[in-house]
């Protein structure tokens, strides 16, 4: 392994905040209205936690 990989194994995954992930051009517009609704504006997230949130909700029986 290299120094590289090493490092990125140890670091934590960056949070970002509820206004942080509905901003982020990552999200569709849709994703964005889920994140609005679900997310804590007094928690921070990673980005596999916003994405698990979205799936989450989308996989719900209507």
């Amino acid at each position: 392994m290299s120094t590289k990989e090493i490092k990125a194994q140890t670091q934590p995954a960056p949070r970002y905040t509820k206004n942080q992930l509905v901003e982020a051009k990552r999200f569709t517009t849709s994703e964005k209205d889920i994140l609005t609704g679900l997310l804590s504006p007094d928690k921070t997230y990673t980005l596999d936690e916003a994405a698990t949130v979205i799936t989450t909700f989308k996989e719900k029986e209507v």
